[in-house]
């Protein structure tokens, strides 16, 4: 009787800690896409989007710490790669490399998305 509470309280502490990170990796996730679409709007308006695009590589880098608990590091640091590279091309006016980079970002963030989503093939 011991060892089944002991496997259920187990049990219970996986779900939670699962649940748990998928709430935050789909809120970070979400939260940072919205900054993004935020940043290419603003930057095709103003052709400049420096402060927007500070804005987004400061979110990501206070959720990066957390988020590199749950999710594979080197997806991590190309996110970050390439919202560093979008922060550069922000500051010049009518440059496309701005939108690569920005659709990269979006790109990368999606796929952190499905793969966190709960699918057969994500359990097995």
């Amino acid at each position: 009787m011991k060892r089944l509470i002991i496997a259920a309280i187990l049990l219970a502490l996986v779900i939670a800690t699962y649940l748990t990170s998928l709430f935050y990796i789909t809120d970070s996730c979400n939260t940072a896409k919205s900054m993004i679409q935020n940043t290419i709007k603003v930057y095709s308006e103003k052709e400049t989007a420096e402060k927007e695009a500070k804005n987004t590589q400061k979110y990501w880098d206070k959720k990066e710490p957390l988020l590199s608990i749950f999710v594979n590091h080197d997806r991590i640091d190309d996110i970050e790669t390439a919202i560093s590279l979008m922060n550069v091309y922000a500051k010049i006016p009518k440059n496309e490399l701005f939108y690569e980079y920005a659709d990269n970002v979006k790109v990368l963030i999606h796929q952190i998305l499905e793969d966190t989503k709960i699918t057969m093939h994500s359990i097995f």
